[in-house]
């Protein structure tokens, strides 16, 4: 704010207008984040640090280890992995989980 009112006074208006613009920029930013983080502490967490439990398309058993509001992937990692095409996208819970190998041989199929 001091640069600005310094070049006011300087009638150095084409300076004044970036640093006002810039001004405007950072305080349109601010208002987004707060409203981001409003919305992101009401977020509904199906599922606790430390739960364990079965993903229900691919099957794996995991333990959660962290958890996002939304999806915070690249947006190329987020394509290939058609994020955009679940029901409510990536703004979503997502969970970090530590996959569980659980390895069973039937010895009817012929392996032990």
């Amino acid at each position: 704010m001091v640069n600005l009112q310094k070049a006011v006074e300087a009638e150095n208006y084409a300076l004044a207008a970036e640093l006002r613009d810039e001004i405007n920029k950072l305080e349109a930013e601010s208002l987004a984040a707060s409203a981001n983080a409003l919305v992101y502490e009401n977020i509904q967490y199906a599922f606790r640090l430390g739960q364990k439990g079965r993903h229900k398309v691919f099957v794996y058993s995991g333990v959660i280890c962290g958890m996002d509001p939304v999806c915070c992937i690249s947006s190329s990692l987020r394509e290939s992995a058609c994020i955009d095409k679940l029901t409510q996208g990536s703004n979503q819970p997502f969970y970090q989980v530590y996959h569980i190998l659980m390895h069973s041989l039937r010895q009817d199929e012929g392996h032990g």
